[in-house]
């Protein structure tokens, strides 16, 4: 007799349950309702470890200043108007 190869071993079925509760239920219900997506796909992506959510608030960090991460022109609130009337890449000021 020759040596058969042997049979593949069946695949047997894994069924797993993910429970989410809490404010990272809320999270990822509302970031499934953004991306237009059903929460239960969101949470298997994130229960696969393929969706990462933060585990404290962003911009909570006492690292990050009050002031803010834009440091633009101190002028830049009371000439928005003048800066979106002349388009992106032209700068009001730079006329002959």
């Amino acid at each position: 007799m020759e040596d058969q190869p042997a049979e593949p071993p069946q695949d047997e079925q894994i069924t797993a349950s993910v429970t989410v509760t809490g404010a990272r239920a809320a999270i990822l219900r509302d970031l499934a309702a953004v991306l237009g997506r059903t929460p239960e796909e969101v949470i298997e992506e994130w229960a696969a470890g393929s969706l990462t959510i933060p585990s404290e608030p962003i911009g909570d960090d006492p690292r990050v200043p009050e002031w803010g991460l834009f440091d633009g022109p101190a002028d830049l609130a009371a000439r928005t108007d003048e800066y979106l009337r002349e388009g992106f890449g032209r700068c009001p000021t730079s006329r002959p």
